[in-house]
């Protein structure tokens, strides 16, 4: 039986669980769930980073022990995880006692490797230099950045302490080379870094030489005490990390394979972006320090930013509570919105309007609507028992058109494997729309009135087949939902499975009374339940935020409102819906990405636009984009620009404009 080992970040319990740690956990439990589905022997591993400076301080302020104060917050965690559906085959702490095992064997191991000349891998020397608590990381002078005469962190905002300690230190320069020749091989046609951007950023790391990283911290007690020397304790990056071994049973069984360190070769690691210095340069390095193999591949995502503005516990207005949003909804409708709403590897932005707007297209439009119509059908005309159909094969049946749709759900597979969740999921709702289109043009109300039961059934069994196969392939995302769809159909025994490729028919069932499983939410309750998610202390910001503006920039009112066009003006504009077929980066340019379009004729058109700041090449290629396709050719950058592509945001690009459902390259939009 093949294998497959999914991580994600272990969290560091400075916070509680929310909108970031809620999306990288469902992505890793979508991935497992799939790949069992898929019969592979899976081990799905999350858990907490509880060491560090920064911990023992936050439990000095609010006068706890520091484990005190970790075990409070891993029991959030964890319910909230267990609410949430995640099936993780375990939570990993780095207070559990066979971690820190695991970590003073991996230091042992990487302490008694040397290099030709006889130089440990790790040993003793000063550190004298900057570091950010908020990180727990060094600073270099690239690293920091100086307001009003103070070096701060660029991500924290805060000031960088200076430290003159002596430490341990890990010899990574001499792994430099050993990473480079990494980055370049591949394993199912893929390199061990993804998005290939991230590859390309770490790779360039590496070239620009590297330092040796301080292994150890003096002042700090809170973590694990370096073999034979007490008074340090071990660097809080280096004990995180190793929490991927411990997973499968320490240093010991991954070398050997024995036991769940069988699994250690198919390994991937599921990163948020800020995090991949640590695990593409360190890690590997550390990995082949200790005699063990880098793992097989590590894949970034992006942010998701809350209405453009990064996740902080000091903006209110960005605190999502997954488990708020639970309480009204159920988690499956957001599992479902994260995982359809964001290409993995890309960043987004959440808005509880356009959780809404899924909820409301896709879930209850598409996807409800198909299953009620389908059941209450069945039960009307059928007794609620759909027996068994073989396909059909007359040339003039809507089923006919509805096959090629159906047989082209092998692209679902393919998406999941690729860490590409989003394009898994638009391939399946293809299958959805198909289904409904089919019940509209077979019309069984028509049929049951002519009284042709053998073609009532038949329309009928296929529309519980595409009802079916929407389950097993969504269930990854939503597994309440997918398990309650099976049991509607009276094909529960089907749950955990993956459909055929090819088409063999229904394989019949008794169907239950129909039941709604995504309930019409009316605009106003769309709206009072925004209002109650919102936390209190951000409802009145942005009024606050208003004021200020009008006060401190009452000379450009005039121009904050553009003056109205006529209808005659707007119809001179030609939008149209455009496919991506292929993004790269535009030469000595951190913002502009050269797109090119499908637009429907006989040529692809090419666009420059500027939104690589927020989109990688990788995670655009695919999307449906609207077009602005008469605006005048213009040259950027030496490329000729054919339009231009619409998004959401000022100074900075938010989100693209898009549609809500598939349609035809070169659909006119008005």
């Amino acid at each position: 039986m093949s294998r497959f080992y999914i991580t994600t970040p272990i969290y560091y319990v400075n916070a509680l669980p929310h909108l970031g740690t809620f999306y990288a956990t469902v992505v890793a439990d979508a991935l497992a769930r799939y790949h069992r589905a898929r019969a592979k022997s899976v081990f799905f591993l999350t858990g907490l980073d509880e060491h560090g400076q920064k911990i023992e301080r936050i439990a000095r302020e609010k006068g706890m022990e520091p484990q005190a104060y970790c075990d409070g917050i891993a029991s959030k965690f964890v319910e909230t995880w267990d609410r949430v559906g995640i099936s993780r085959d375990r939570f990993i702490r780095t207070t559990d006692a066979d971690h820190t095992a695991a970590v003073l064997e991996m230091w042992k191991r990487m302490q008694a490797n040397r290099d030709a000349g006889g130089k440990p891998d790790i040993y003793e020397a000063e550190y004298d230099g900057m570091y950010c608590v908020g990180c727990e990381e060094a600073k270099t002078e690239d690293d920091v950045i100086l307001e009003n005469g103070e070096k701060l962190c660029p991500i924290h905002r805060t000031p960088v302490e200076q430290i003159k300690e002596k430490n341990y230190f890990f010899n990574l320069p001499r792994y430099a080379q050993k990473l480079l020749r990494w980055y370049a091989e591949e394993s199912d046609g893929r390199p061990p870094v993804q998005p290939i951007s991230r590859l390309n950023e770490v790779r360039e790391f590496v070239k620009g030489g590297l330092r040796p990283l301080s292994a150890s911290r003096a002042a700090v007690k809170w973590g694990i005490p370096v073999p034979d020397d007490p008074q340090q304790t071990i660097y809080v990056w280096i004990d995180a990390l190793i929490n991927y071994v411990t997973g499968l049973g320490g240093p010991d069984a991954v070398k050997r394979g024995e036991g769940n360190g069988a699994f250690w070769p198919a390994s991937h690691h599921l990163i948020g972006k800020d995090l991949l210095r640590f695990h593409a340069v360190y890690w590997p390095a550390m990995l082949w320090s200790a005699g063990l193999e880098p793992p097989k591949q590590i894949f970034c995502h992006g942010f998701l930013n809350v209405k453009g503005q990064k996740i902080s516990k000091s903006i209110p207005a960005t605190r999502v509570d997954p488990n708020v949003i639970a309480d009204e909804l159920g988690f499956d409708p957001l599992r479902y919105f994260v995982l359809r709403e964001y290409a993995l590897g890309g960043d987004g932005d959440f808005t509880y309007e356009a959780l809404f707007q899924r909820y409301e297209s896709d879930l209850g439009n598409d996807l409800g609507n198909l299953l009620n119509r389908t059941i209450s059908m069945a039960h009307k005309y059928l007794g609620g028992k759909v027996p068994a159909v073989k396909p059909g094969s007359d040339p003039a049946d809507p089923y006919v058109q509805l096959m090629p749709v159906v047989l082209g759900t092998g692209s679902v597979g393919e998406a999941w494997e690729a860490f590409s969740p989003s394009r898994a999921l638009e391939e399946t709702w293809k299958m959805i729309r198909a289904g409904n289109i089919y019940i509209d043009k077979s019309a069984p109300w028509k049929l049951a009135k002519s009284g042709d039961l053998r073609a009532l059934t038949e329309v009928l069994a296929n529309t519980c087949e595409v009802l079916r196969r929407a389950a097993l392939f969504v269930a990854p995302a939503m597994p309440a939902a997918a398990a309650e769809i099976l049991r509607q159909l009276g094909r529960g025994d089907d749950e955990g499975t993956w459909p055929t490729l090819d088409w063999v028919g229904w394989p019949g069932g008794i169907l239950t009374k129909p039941k709604p499983i995504f309930p019409r939410i009316e605009a106003d309750q769309q709206a009072a339940l925004i209002a109650k998610w919102v936390p209190a202390e951000a409802a009145s910001a942005p009024a606050a935020t208003a004021a200020s503006t009008t006060a401190a920039s009452t000379t450009a009112a005039p121009d904050a409102t553009p003056a109205d066009i006529a209808i005659d003006d707007f119809a001179k504009i030609d939008l149209r819906a455009a496919k991506v077929l292929a993004a790269e980066v535009v030469p000595k340019s951190d913002k502009l990405l050269k797109l090119t379009l499908d637009v429907g004729g006989p040529e692809p058109r090419t666009v420059v636009s500027g939104i690589a700041p927020t989109y990688t090449p990788e995670t655009i290629v695919g999307r449906t984009v609207v077009y602005l396709a008469n605006l005048a050719p213009r040259k950027i950058r030496g490329v000729v620009s054919q339009g231009m592509i619409l998004a959401a945001g000022d100074a900075d690009v938010l989100g693209l404009s898009a549609l809500d459902r598939d349609v035809p390259p070169g659909t006119r939009i008005r």
